[in-house]
């Protein structure tokens, strides 16, 4: 389906270390709950389930990733300076990490991020650096590496993946049933985290990513057999990675069935239906996930159980409002 690239890493995730993440970080995350979901169910024609990670520390999965990293340090952290870019969800769990663990931590963040994002951020006590675009903020970010701060990326932290992936071994264990797996994917970290639990223990299910047209920096990446620059349009900050970590790739190209691709307005829609039609408050990555299982849906098999990561719900009543209130985009 995707072209394989001849570079790709060997060194994929073990399911071990999932396992040693989820016992690492017992007790300082939620195990959040699955529940059904009545109206996909009666969309798709096929039963729907939902990890509420909206639920989770921090608002979101990133929380997991996060505390693993800092849980598994052998160093003291409160002795170095760390930067980390985000578009507001890692940002977040780094900020009230940063807190827990005593490190000092700057977060920088583009000017698309969600400014609750931005507050929470500095509620933690976390520095933040606002910059113009994604761009700018990773080359802020290389410039604070050069002064001696440590980076923690997210986009390609094996660390970092195996905690995100604890998220899975409780889905799984909770719908044991499940066929097809929905994941909103920003640097590919939960993907690669999630498809490796889910595989070991079900090799059969299948993993769905899922993206926008103007942040798809994996399926590009797959399109090509190696990372690709993208140009990053969309409106989802959290999703906005312009180039693909070479391990998250080729988690990818080894686990995934296909990617789906959907508009940041199906997006936006998918978010509103959330409230609507389930009562959760979710973000616009989430929301992305709604419009890919419909269109997929119809191509699986009558007997599919679905199951969608819902990743987070890190947005306020104004930017809700927004979204909402704003003319129909193309």
């Amino acid at each position: 389906m995707f072209k394989k690239s001849p570079n790709s890493r060997p060194d994929l995730i073990n399911f071990n270390s999932i396992v040693a993440a989820a016992q690492r970080i017992a007790g300082s995350v939620i195990r959040t709950p699955t529940v059904s979901s009545p109206r996909l169910t009666e969309k798709t024609q096929r039963p729907v389930f939902l990890k509420l990670e909206n639920l989770q520390v921090g608002g979101s999965f990133k929380a997991r990733g996060v505390i693993n990293k800092f849980s598994a340090s052998t160093e003291d952290v409160s002795s170095a300076k760390f930067v980390a870019v985000s578009g507001g969800n890692f940002g977040i769990a780094i900020g009230e990490a940063a807190k827990r663990f005593g490190a000092d931590v700057t977060v920088i963040v583009p000017k698309s991020a969600p400014s609750s994002s931005i507050d929470r951020i500095r509620a933690s006590g976390s520095s933040v650096i606002v910059e113009s675009d994604v761009y700018a903020a990773f080359a802020r970010a290389k410039a604070l590496e050069e002064e001696g701060y440590g980076v923690i990326d997210d986009c390609s932290d094996t660390l970092i993946a195996e905690g995100h992936g604890t998220l899975a071994l409780e889905f799984i264990a909770d719908c044991p049933a499940l066929t097809d797996v929905f994941v909103a994917v920003g640097g590919g970290a939960m993907l690669a985290g999630v498809a490796t639990a889910l595989k070991a223990i079900k090799p059969d299910i299948r993993i769905w990513g899922v993206e926008t047209v103007g942040a798809s920096s994996m399926y590009q990446a797959l399109q090509a057999g190696k990372p690709v620059d993208v140009e990053i349009s969309s409106i989802i900050s959290t999703l906005g990675v312009p180039v693909i970590d070479e391990l998250m790739l080729a988690h990818a190209q080894h686990y995934v069935e296909d990617m789906v691709i959907v508009s940041d307005q199906e997006a936006i829609e998918g978010m509103l239906a959330f409230g609507e039609e389930a009562g959760l408050w979710v973000e616009l990555a989430t929301g992305a996930l709604i419009p890919a299982v419909l269109a997929t849906a119809p191509e699986l098999p009558d007997n599919a159980v679905i199951g969608l990561v819902v990743c987070g719900g890190n947005i306020s009543h104004q930017e809700m409002g927004k979204w909402a209130d704003a003319p129909r985009m193309s």
